[in-house]
């Protein structure tokens, strides 16, 4: 089946959706139109009363579509969101291009048989049939129900080197929830997410990309605790980012003014992302959430999705806009610093690390339609937020030691009495090595003179002069009394005992400075 471009209906189509309309649902396209248009207008007709109701009256083959539009154009726009988003910078800076990791697509399907992506698609399952929990490998191969899934995951992945995807060497598993009218069931998406927490070791799945929405704008994830499929869809998204596994979303193109998105983009946990032009405005009609009303389900960053050629069909290439295609450039990105965080860490990051670094590297967006601020993706800037392998533990700041002064040696007070005479230390030695003097035999006292010990200071035994002693002095012993005999005459005996005494003192100090 042909596609034509219908020449002044695209912008006015753009301007004025009622809702998410898929790639069919489109004023862009050929034969089967008219078909398309018929039931997107009772989708809308159910949505709205669902929005009146509640979510879960509505039956849930109605509720998520295809979040952007294609069209087949000859004009080139070649890498024209590169120069935005720095894809190839970081490509050759860093060595990354995904190879070696898998994104989920959970969308329309892929077309494996176009060249561009085809060669990267490891896995495909058909999930559309909410009925079937764990359906066949293989039974989606070569699907064409709708171009939407092949223009998302060439975005990822494409190794066309004229319109290379994010990640070009990334791995793509084909998971398609959409019917032939390009309408998903919630179940379907749940019965996905499950099949990607019980099978992503084996195909290393490290992101999921979901550019589906069901049409709603809402500013509170109210369908977190509201039971059934929605709730399941919520938990599903937390578990897979507990395995550090991030689920990026389209916020959707429903935009009337307030601000919102849609399910599932306002599950918190979830990177939801949001559309700009060339020029770094929010397209016109691509929903948003700023933080203070939304929290933490505000949307995280904005990506181009205006005039950029994606793969179409089995070899061609389409025009395509809309938040559906901003989405597939933030997974990819992801994909990149996962693989730059790997590389030297050994392991992923989590999915709060990659939203730090993603929107810290953003380049500020003001809405004036709604007065919040958001970044735009800058894959560099954000890769540049990653720690480096070899990054010091120690403080960043010089740690300043303060030398700890010696405790003061205690004076003794009392070191010894010798013939009623205390000897007192004037002042505390100075602590210093003893040498070790060379052994010598011990002198025997005369009342001529005393021994000198070699290299030992021996205070004289002079009361005025107190000899110096060392911190511990030992507690001298009781002092005998000598008699000293000149020759054989005792009538000139002398008894100088206090004398003696401290010549005998200052020897045993001597000696015991030797031991």
């Amino acid at each position: 089946m042909g596609w034509t471009l219908k020449p002044g209906l695209r912008r006015h189509s753009r301007l004025h959706r009622p809702h998410l309309e898929s790639l069919d649902d489109r004023c862009l396209l050929s034969t089967g139109l008219h078909a398309g248009q018929v039931h997107a207008a009772r989708i809308h007709h159910a949505l709205h009363a669902a929005h009146q109701t509640g979510l879960h009256h509505l039956h849930p083959a109605l509720r998520v579509r295809p979040a952007g539009t294609e069209a087949v154009s000859s004009v080139s726009a070649s890498g024209a969101f590169d120069p935005v988003i720095g894809a190839s910078t970081v490509q050759s800076s860093y060595g990354v291009n995904g190879s070696g990791m898998a994104v989920a697509v959970i969308d329309t399907g892929i077309d494996s048989n176009n060249s561009a992506i085809g060669s990267r698609v490891i896995a495909a399952y058909d999930f559309s049939n909410p009925n079937v929990a764990n359906p066949p490998q293989g039974s989606n191969a070569n699907s064409t129900s709708s171009p939407h899934g092949t223009g998302v995951a060439g975005l990822i992945g494409s190794n066309n080197p004229a319109d290379p995807g994010v990640a070009p060497g990334v791995n793509l598993v084909d998971l398609k929830v959409t019917n032939a009218s390009g309408v998903a069931s919630l179940q379907s998406i749940a019965n996905a997410l499950q099949w990607v927490a019980n099978n992503h070791a084996q195909y290393n799945i490290t992101a999921v990309n979901l550019s589906l929405s069901d049409g709603q704008n809402y500013m509170h994830d109210w369908l977190a605790q509201g039971g059934g499929v929605p709730e399941q869809v919520v938990n599903l998204t937390g578990e897979l980012r507990g395995m550090n596994i991030p689920v990026v979303v389209a916020t959707g193109n429903n935009f009337n003014g307030s601000q919102g998105e849609g399910f599932t983009a306002i599950v918190a946990g979830t990177i939801s992302v949001t559309a700009t032009d060339l020029s770094g405005h929010l397209l016109p009609n691509a929903q948003r959430l700023g933080t203070a009303d939304g929290g933490a389900s505000a949307t995280v960053i904005a990506a181009p999705g205006d005039q950029m050629l994606a793969p179409y069909g089995n070899g061609g290439t389409a025009m395509v806009d809309g938040t559906s295609f901003a989405t597939p450039l933030v997974t990819g990105s992801v994909v990149l610093l996962q693989q730059i965080y790997q590389h030297r860490f050994g392991s992923l990051p989590s999915v709060d690390q990659l939203q730090q670094w993603i929107q810290g590297g953003a380049n500020p967006i003001y809405d004036p339609a709604t007065g919040i601020t958001i970044g735009e993706l800058n894959i560099p800037k954000a890769a540049a937020l990653i720690p480096g392998a070899s990054t010091p533990t120690a403080p960043s700041q010089p740690v300043n030691v303060v030398p700890v002064s010696p405790s003061p040696i205690p004076t003794p007070t009392n070191v010894g009495t010798v013939a009623a005479q205390t000897l007192t230390p004037t002042s505390a030695p100075t602590p210093a090595p003893t040498p070790t003097p060379t052994p010598a035999p011990t002198p025997t006292p005369t009342p001529a003179s005393a021994p000198t010990p070699a290299q030992v200071s021996t205070p004289a035994p002079v009361a005025a002069s107190a000899p110096s002693l060392p911190a511990q002095a030992p507690t001298p012993t009781p002092t005998p009394t000598y008699k000293v005999f000149s020759g054989s005459d005792t009538s000139n005996t002398s008894t100088d005992v206090a004398g003696m005494a401290a010549l005998l003192r200052s020897m045993r100090i001597w000696q015991a400075s030797r031991i």
